[in-house]
């Protein structure tokens, strides 16, 4: 009973809070909702007509989106993606000097949660589903040259192996390091700031207060708000439909029993097809998967890859979170928060206590010097040339180098896809600016 009730009601907003959102458009039932019908409804218009147009026109939707994510978007903005992070990183190192002590909240207010508590929290709301799949997948991709990044021996036409593999778990940190948590660490500092310390309600909009003054209270107020809900609500269907991919491909693997290359599970069995010849009926075991079909006397074997199952994932995802919210902070997404980031914690010590634990601590103070020695290089580099793409493109590229899309398949997709959502309500308003960027950056 306890559960329907807080899923028809609300947190009662305070008397400061209240009154700034009675300066908006706004309407109330007491006691079940309370809400701006000018945001809630453009958000909604963007939302379900672009979900929409995707179901009517697939094909010209995709198209559309790859014309913009892949080509406009790279070309024209990507010196402002590279800039904003090392401009966000300064300010921020600014703010932890001068202002490190300042409370989020008011100097009077206590902490909610423990600092480990809440690094959990902010952890698994920020980076765990990325973190755990891409921390091993992305320095794969890098070392093998997948993409053609600039810093490979084949691009550079010099160096070794070795070097490469130092590289590739350089830039990974880089992706995941500072410049990966300072959109969270900006947004969540200002807003918890401006609600906290401040008495604003907690949406984006207030955070323009600085710049802009009472004209958050206008239409302009209203389509920060309404753009800040349609790319959170992107970023976080980009991260769990990525999650859903990943679950769907590591069940796949454990089924087919997959180490190293090799599926130990999958039985050897043959079969005469229709040309009389004998075949393997497990060669392809993936073939019933998504955008395949099985060949003649070929059959599917263990968890497929398929569209259903990821479903299903999602759904799950979602169930299990939809009950952590309800149960609210204290509750529900601190005790999933603690579980999985404990989990995670006890899969990296397994991994680095039963493997080469000495190479590790090496790779991890070799990469470390390296991160620190590249960052100002790495954190400003736009690939600018080896955008312009080969000699046959007449823009004055070369064919040896980097590949035209690596930056935009990795930075640029990290910094425009994967981080338009932010935990903001982990923001514990009694923990100082000098916490809050240390405990998100870890």
């Amino acid at each position: 009973m306890a559960c329907c009730r807080s899923l028809c009601s609300y947190e009662e907003p305070s008397e400061s809070e209240l009154a700034h959102m009675k300066k908006c458009v706004h309407f109330e039932i007491k006691g079940v909702i309370v809400m701006n019908p000018v945001v809630f409804g453009s958000s909604c218009f963007l939302l379900w007509g672009f979900v929409i147009a995707c179901c009517v026109e697939p094909d010209y939707m995709k198209r559309a989106m790859d014309l913009i994510a892949w080509e406009w978007i790279p070309e024209v903005w990507t010196w402002i993606y590279i800039v904003s992070q090392d401009i966000w990183v300064v300010v921020l190192l600014w703010a932890m000097i001068w202002h490190g002590k300042l409370k989020l909240g008011k100097d009077d207010d206590e902490p909610e949660f423990s600092t480990t508590t809440w690094f959990s929290m902010l952890f698994c709301c920020g980076v765990a589903t990325g973190l755990f799949y891409y921390s091993v997948a992305e320095p794969m991709w890098h070392y093998k040259g997948w993409g053609s990044p600039r810093f490979v021996s084949g691009a550079k036409g010099y160096g070794t192996e070795d070097e490469d593999a130092t590289h590739a778990l350089m830039v990974s940190v880089f992706h995941w390091g500072l410049h990966g948590w300072i959109p969270y660490v900006v947004m969540g500092a200002v807003l918890a700031i401006m609600t906290y310390r401040r008495g604003y309600p907690m949406t984006v909009r207030y955070a323009f207060v600085p710049l802009i003054g009472d004209r958050v209270y206008g239409p302009l107020g209203d389509c920060v708000d309404a753009l800040s809900i349609v790319t959170s609500i992107a970023g976080v269907c980009t991260s769990l439909g990525l999650g859903a991919i990943q679950i769907n491909a590591g069940l796949q693997r454990i089924s087919w029993g997959s180490f190293r290359g090799t599926n130990y599970a999958i039985p050897y069995e043959t079969i005469v097809n229709q040309n009389g010849q004998t075949v393997n009926k497990y060669a392809n075991p993936g073939c019933n998967g998504q955008g395949f079909a099985c060949d003649d006397g070929e059959e599917s074997y263990g968890v497929q890859r398929s569209t259903m199952i990821q479903i299903v994932a999602i759904l799950t995802i979602t169930c299990m979170s939809t009950v952590s919210v309800v149960l609210g902070i204290g509750r529900g997404i601190k005790f999933l928060s603690q579980c999985v980031f404990a989990m995670g914690s006890f899969l990296m010590l397994v991994a680095a206590l039963n493997g080469e634990t000495y190479l590790i601590l090496d790779n991890i103070v070799q990469v470390t010097g390296y991160y620190m020695w590249y960052i100002i290089k790495i954190g400003f580099h736009c690939d600018s040339w080896e955008r312009l793409g080969g000699k046959d493109m007449g823009l004055g590229g070369v064919d040896t180098g980097g590949g035209p899309t690596w930056i935009i398949d990795w930075t640029i997709f990290y910094s425009a896809g994967l981080r338009h959502s932010v935990d903001l309500r982990t923001a514990d308003r009694a923990n100082s600016i000098w916490v809050a960027r240390v405990a998100r950056v870890g």
